[in-house]
């Protein structure tokens, strides 16, 4: 009977971590996933990836004009929580295909997280800054583009957390952005 009790409490004790670990990663980020979407994701999958949560399709209307003169937009299939809540953006790479793969996944919940948990939209330009090697800056007219090679990812910053009123282009330094500021954005890119 103690054997018995022992081999339920750890067969319990395994179920339950093997759980915790399933929905740690279905919000994980990490280059080329980010929860349950990956590089090799097909679109037709979405909807039953996101089974319990909401998908709103944008799809484009293809190659408009005569003779294809007009540039081709992008499909989009946004996923809310059930309560309402934007978590994700997914852009493939083809549109109106459904065996075509994800080329971006723009984070709009702060759920989603790196492993360590230190990168995210709630994370401060130092957290993100010590967790990652931001190996490239760019300047828009109001905003700052981080990108993260590690993730293959992009984040952005808006030039007024920075204490830049300027409207300009000028090169920002990673000295000159504020230890406190948090991201706007958080995009992933698949190779």
């Amino acid at each position: 009977m103690n054997i018995f009790s022992f081999k339920s409490i750890s067969i319990l004790a395994l179920s339950i971590t093997m759980l915790s670990c399933s929905n740690k990663d279905e919000f994980t980020v990490e280059k080329n996933r980010v929860g349950v979407i990956t590089s090799e994701t097909k679109v037709m999958e979405i909807e039953s990836l996101f089974e319990n949560d909401s998908v709103v399709k944008r799809l484009s209307e293809g190659i408009l004009g005569y003779q294809g003169r007009y540039a081709q937009e992008d499909d989009f299939y946004l996923i809310y929580s059930k309560e309402g809540k934007h978590l994700l953006t997914l852009t493939p790479k083809e549109p109106l295909d459904s065996l075509s793969t994800i080329r971006t996944v723009d984070i709009h919940d702060p759920i989603y997280v790196t492993k360590q948990g230190a990168v995210g939209l709630n994370s401060k330009f130092e957290e993100i800054n010590l967790a990652m090697n931001v190996s490239k800056i760019e300047s828009t007219f109001t905003k700052v583009v981080l990108y993260l090679d590690q993730l293959n990812a992009t984040m952005t910053l808006d030039k007024l957390d920075l204490g830049i009123n300027t409207i300009q282009t000028n090169d920002v330094q990673l000295e000159q952005i504020p230890n406190l500021v948090k991201p706007k954005t958080f995009v992933v890119w698949f190779d």
